[in-house]
């Protein structure tokens, strides 16, 4: 029998580009170029000093869209479109770069300034809207304190940088400043196929639990761990590339360990206590709940609000268990919910993680040596609720790790019905 074709319209995903006044300015049409390729509908706003490198004549013949050159453009045609440039098509983008990204805008980005029509645009973008920056300008520049905390600024917000390199610049210095090529950049934006090894997960909603607990006897004092909370940051970015929705709670852990994407939700927690309450917040709308946090077993029954003076002798600190995390949020698991956690022991792993799969009604466990804690890799081995015996994974870096991960919970997400 023949089918009728889909009346329903494909979304074409938007991108916008904003151009800097830089030398680099140039490079941005390959992207625009590339961008168009790769299935976007560009568009291009460029500043008053970028017009200074290339016209917007050329970013208008390579995007096939008008370019939006000023904050207050002469009136035209019927549409009120035109006369808000900061708003069209900024509220519609799926994708925003900023490039050559100067000192002076990144400086306009990290402190949400607005007085013309590229800082205006960025703060007219949608919450769902990724972000990147692609730095360029001369080394000194770059190495100052202020564009530096600049840059970490817009890191922690999500936005995505990719650059500078290192090289020879325009100015005639060397050192870290070069915009990345726009075929390197391309090789990032782009969606790459969805691996078929996790495709079940798009549109799923994930629910990924990262990094430590602390529990705290003072306001600097704390039980905790070393972990880093890179397995979670791996699991998050490759969920997100699947096309699943992602929530991620994590506890404290340095800022460039966080995962960058800002299509991750995400939610910081100090204690096992707030974790689970966060968690508790999200489990029931959750598809796939994955626990690659270390939570902190003991907490201190007091906590003093002020620092404990250091005094000679010993100190006896009591101590009392902390909620048990995934135990607690796996009591409510709904029929099809899929729920995978981690175990790491120093001797009799296998037995620890059997007896754990089952007491906390787990679908699948990995159970890590010693070497993942806080490493870039470890060795992993895996046992899904209906096997018998452990898939052996071996060495794994932890992104590789997250993608045998999300294949396990694909496979079991594959019988379940599609989300409304």
């Amino acid at each position: 029998m023949n089918r009728e074709p889909s009346s329903e319209p494909r979304h074409v995903p938007v991108a916008l580009l904003g151009i800097c006044g830089g030398v680099a300015a140039y490079k941005a049409v390959d992207l625009v170029s590339r961008l168009k390729k790769g299935g976007y509908d560009v568009h291009v706003t460029m500043s008053d000093a970028a017009q200074k490198f290339v016209t917007p004549l050329t970013f208008a013949a390579v995007s096939g869209n008008p370019v939006l050159e000023t904050l207050f453009p002469e009136p035209s045609g019927r549409s009120g479109e035109p006369l808000y440039p900061h708003l069209y098509p900024a509220t519609r983008a799926d994708l925003f770069v900023l490039l050559p990204a100067t000192a002076d805008m990144i400086a306009k980005a990290a402190c949400g300034l607005a007085n013309d029509v590229v800082s205006t645009a960025m703060l007219s973008l949608p919450a769902t809207c990724r972000r990147v920056f692609c730095p360029a300008m001369n080394v000194e520049m770059w190495n100052q304190d202020i564009v530096q905390s600049n840059v970490r600024a817009l890191e922690a917000r999500g936005w995505l940088r990719i650059g500078p390199e290192t090289g020879m610049l325009a100015c005639g210095m060397e050192g870290y400043g070069r915009m990345a090529e726009p075929a390197d950049i391309a090789e990032k934006l782009l969606d790459a196929p969805v691996d078929p090894r996790m495709a079940h997960l798009r549109g799923r909603r994930v629910l990924i639990l990262s990094g430590p607990t602390r529990e705290h006897l003072d306001p600097v004092r704390y039980i905790g761990n070393p972990s880093s909370g890179k397995m979670g940051r791996a699991l998050a970015e490759q969920a997100v590339r699947a096309g699943a929705v992602v929530h991620f709670v994590t506890g404290p852990v340095a800022d460039d360990q966080l995962p960058r994407d800002t299509r991750i939700h995400l939610h910081r927690v100090v204690s096992a206590r707030e974790m689970l309450e966060r968690a508790a917040s999200l489990y029931d709308e959750a598809d796939v709940v994955i626990y690659a946090a270390a939570v902190a077993d003991y907490r201190p029954v007091t906590f003093h609000d002020e620092k404990l003076p250091k005094e000679e002798g010993e100190l006896t600190v009591r101590l009392t268990a902390t909620p048990d995390v995934a135990a607690t949020l796996n009591q409510g698991k709904r029929p099809g919910q899929v729920v995978i956690g981690f175990a790491l022991q120093t001797h009799d792993g296998e037995a620890k993680a059997r007896e754990k799969l089952a007491r906390k009604s787990f679908d699948g466990i990995i159970l890590n040596a010693m070497d993942a804690l806080g490493g870039d890799s470890g060795t992993y081995r895996y046992l899904d609720a209906g096997a018998d015996t452990f898939e052996d994974w071996g060495t794994l870096s932890k992104p590789a790790c997250a993608v045998r991960i999300l294949e396990a919970a694909s496979r079991r997400v594959a019988a379940l019905p599609a989300r409304p």
